[in-house]
């Protein structure tokens, strides 16, 4: 594992924890919410790429890493969500969307670093919903994006908020 110097251990599993349970207890609370036509509200409001979207952002790229893979996995063990075939699609798509966080974080350069993370987290789930939609399924982008536009905006406007709201600011360490 890699060692930051810059948060110790404790306090990387406090966070990697913290970022677990949001990522648990949103999405359930999300699907508690009753649907009258179309799809769940989990497709809806994107509540599972909130805590691993965000911790891509601060954390290493370990324990983000981590975090996608064990939310969706502890969300389909203790609720059910996602359900069977949708399992697989969300786990690709949150390593997705913090692989292109985590991407940008390092390879972008310092000057518009701050920046491109504000606004990147609901344009990393597009990417990753239209990659995996075109891998799995082999949807076209067209429909992907339709779909994401037309059910998902309110997903997508929270992930641009908190994105805007909880990347890193120049001059303030991040929990790495």
């Amino acid at each position: 594992m890699i060692q930051s110097p810059a948060l110790p251990i404790t306090h990387r599993i406090g966070w990697v924890a913290g970022a677990l349970t949001v990522g648990l207890v949103l999405p359930f609370l999300v699907h508690l919410v009753p649907v009258e036509a179309g799809p769940p509200m989990g497709a809806r409001w994107l509540p599972i790429f909130l805590a691993a979207g965000l911790a891509a952002m601060r954390l290493d790229p370990i324990s983000a890493l981590a975090i996608a893979v064990a939310t969706p996995l502890l969300n389909s063990v203790v609720t059910g969500m996602p359900a069977g075939p949708m399992l697989p699609v969300v786990l690709l798509e949150l390593i997705i969307v913090v692989t292109t966080i985590v991407a940008l974080r390092f390879l972008v350069p310092r000057t518009i670093r701050n920046l491109a993370l504000r606004v990147a987290l609901a344009p990393a789930y597009l990417i990753a919903a239209t990659v995996t939609s075109f891998i799995l399924a082999g949807d076209t982008p067209t429909a992907t994006l339709a779909f994401a536009f037309n059910w998902s905006w309110p997903g997508l406007l929270t992930l641009a908020i908190a994105g805007a709201l909880f990347a890193p600011r120049p001059g303030k360490p991040s929990a790495q």
